[in-house]
């Protein structure tokens, strides 16, 4: 009697689930093929999922097999253009950064992500200025926005839509972002960022690396991304401070 009084109650708890309208921001290439296997699941569990797809895709083909719908936008930046700037991205870090030292990787670093933020300026700039789209996505009436942070400008999309936001995994290097804006617990002498090669057990002079590490990654991300401070004040119509990077907002509302 107690297992079915158990078993009752847990019935009366446990509200009904529904499913949801999915609005999906992605990035090419790689991450395009990962994050296509997250959404044929969401599909298989019962909801309804729309991607947003640029006329300059290389690797987001509409497919008749595909089980979720795809909203076209145009983007100012050719098919041609973002294959050369991949392309610059591959050959570098395959076959010459390892003939560079950490300085040398760095400054061609800052460049190739430069070049990269351009084509996400291009996306924004595709769905954000087109007034059709806009209105057709508040027609949508989606409960959700699954992002790609790599292409930035979701979170604008998510305040003028008012719905959640979802990041698909931690995308900046020595995690400066998800550190400054998201404030994870990350102590430079325990937790290796992102990419420096270093384990959870260092040396003092490991350490001092890790630490070092951050401090350049930080400048960094705040060096790169001022050009977004212009870029999102022009959309967003409330007072804000860009802690660092889009995609984190800190608003006065």
């Amino acid at each position: 009697m107690r297992c079915v009084a158990c078993f009752l109650s847990l019935l009366i708890a446990i509200g009904p689930a529904q499913c949801g309208n999915v609005l999906v921001w992605p990035t090419e290439g790689s991450h395009w093929i990962n994050l296509k296997t997250v959404l044929e699941t969401l599909v298989e569990r019962g909801h309804n999922v729309t991607v947003l797809m640029p006329n300059a895709g290389m690797f987001i083909k509409v497919k008749e097999s595909d089980p979720f719908n795809y909203l076209h936008f145009n983007m100012s930046m050719s098919a041609t253009e973002i294959h050369a700037i991949l392309e610059e991205h591959l050959d570098f870090y395959m076959y010459n950064a390892g003939k560079l030292n950490q300085l040398q990787i760095t400054i061609k670093y800052f460049q190739l992500a430069s070049k990269y933020l351009d084509i996400g300026l291009s996306y924004g700039d595709g769905i954000l200025k087109s007034p059709e789209m806009l209105d057709e996505l508040q027609q949508g009436k989606f409960d959700v926005i699954l992002s790609d942070p790599i292409f930035p400008c979701s979170d604008i999309l998510a305040e003028k839509l008012n719905v959640p936001l979802v990041y698909t995994f931690r995308f900046s290097i020595a995690n400066a972002a998800e550190r400054m804006c998201g404030q994870i617990p990350a102590p430079p002498s325990y937790v290796p960022g992102a990419k420096s090669e270093l384990t959870d057990k260092m040396s003092f002079t490991e350490r001092i690396k890790s630490l070092l590490f951050y401090l350049s990654q930080d400048a960094f991300i705040k060096t790169l991304w001022k050009k977004f401070d212009n870029y999102y004040t022009d959309y967003l119509d409330i007072k804000r401070m860009l802690c660092g990077y889009p995609g984190f907002i800190m608003t006065d509302r």
